[in-house]
């Protein structure tokens, strides 16, 4: 067994550029936090802020440099790690963030990372200080952490390997995810923002297709109120930030509801949109798809789509940035802003006819299909490695030189 700070050259964390009186700015040097940690190997892109060259200078303790691993200290994802590819760099970070930068002569970082995290260790960090109401560790117990590790780097480079190659696959679906995301939501935007939809005859009328209506998502929606008074046995989900639904048990270390309450929470069915009214202005609204009902918190705002427009129509509409900016735009509050469902009123909305809403279906639905099967193959490469990581770590499956 070795402690995490002999394997290391550096263990250290961040500072927040406001102590040294400097701000985030909207391009430049990468600057990454704690919640960009929440998507296993690779860092959340979409959570990156940046800093100018000379603020990056400054903080020259907190520099990243490719393969450090990043261990996040505090809150919800405490104990979560990535590793540091050579295009997020030159990159800093604040104090919510540890760097482990181990000694590349004797240690594999992919080993370490893959060490890190498993379960066992996550759930060692988490009771480190269990009983505080924001969940923290200090450098000096992430130093030391304990590891079982081959003296031989050329072992812990047969160990890591194996389980990259499954990390390797689910980046490269996780890319042809993106891909297929981006062309629908592209193709949306064409014909239903630029009117560059088939057959198109180019006639318009108060700045829109001749046959197409003017409105906003208010008139096309409506609220539901379902409560589940029969205390039916649907999974409590919560919507992230990124915009989808996951269970409740997934996201929480802590059950934060109790079973017995439950036939007060709001019942949301698939293809109806739900939001908590204090979240929606970071992202949190999601429509249902991966699950046939669920039951949310009673905060939480659900709605559906009247007969003017398709669920799929809407789906993508949520997925324009005019919609994140609106949510942004109108949510009120000073300390805590909120996002009321009549505030929809604001929110312009052109409608097709349904002919052509259906016809984007056609299209759409079966790239949904394939997004959904490589999902689904995601979730099992990701239930291998994580059954084969401590049957490895351990020994118990042992992986030796020249072995195929």
């Amino acid at each position: 067994m070795k402690k995490l700070r002999e394997l290391c050259d550096v263990i250290t964390k961040g500072t927040t550029p406001s102590t040294i009186g400097s701000e985030f700015t909207n391009q430049g040097v990468i600057y990454i936090r704690s919640d960009a940690l929440n998507q296993g190997r690779r860092l959340d892109k979409n959570c990156f802020n940046y800093i100018d060259e000379q603020t990056h200078e400054k903080l020259k303790r907190s520099q990243i440099y490719e393969n450090d691993i990043l261990f996040s200290m505090a809150g919800a994802l405490l104990g979560k790690t990535a590793i540091v590819s050579i295009d997020e760099t030159p990159s800093n970070t604040n104090q919510a963030v540890a760097i482990i930068r181990v000694n590349h002569e004797t240690t594999d970082y992919n080993y370490v990372y893959y060490y890190l995290s498993q379960k066992s260790v996550q759930q060692y960090v988490r009771n480190l200080n269990a009983q505080s109401a924001q969940p923290n560790v200090n450098l000096q117990q992430i130093g030391d952490i304990e590891l079982s590790i081959p003296i031989d780097k050329e072992n812990q480079l047969l160990v890591s390997t194996i389980l990259s190659s499954y990390d390797d696959k689910i980046e490269n679906n996780i890319k042809y995810i993106d891909t297929l995301k981006c062309y629908i939501t592209a193709l949306y935007q064409s014909w239903f923002a630029d009117f560059n939809y088939p057959d198109a005859a180019g006639e318009i009328q108060d700045s829109i297709p001749i046959g197409w209506i003017s409105s906003n998502v208010f008139d096309n929606v409506n609220e539901i109120r379902e409560k589940n008074k029969d205390n039916l046995d649907y999974p409590v989900l919560s919507v992230l930030k990124e915009g989808e639904f996951k269970p409740s048990d997934d996201v929480f270390t802590k059950q934060v509801y109790s079973s017995k309450s439950l036939n007060n929470y709001k019942i949301v069915r698939r293809n109806q949109v739900s939001y908590n009214p204090a979240r929606a202005n970071i992202g949190s609204i999601a429509m249902l798809t991966e699950f046939e009902a669920g039951l949310v918190s009673p905060v939480y705002v659900v709605f559906e789509m009247k007969e003017s427009i398709t669920p799929t129509f809407f789906f993508y509409y949520m997925k324009q940035p005019m919609f994140a900016e609106g949510i942004k735009h109108y949510a009120i509050g000073t300390t805590r802003q909120n996002f009321p469902f009549e505030a929809f009123k604001m929110f312009p909305m052109i409608i097709p006819p349904m002919e052509l809403q259906k016809r984007f279906e056609e299209i759409a639905k079966p790239i949904e299909q394939k997004i959904a099967k490589l999902k689904e193959e995601n979730a099992v490469l990701a239930e291998i490695r994580d059954t084969l990581l401590p049957k490895l770590m351990s020994g118990e499956l042992p992986v030796e030189v020249g072995e195929e």
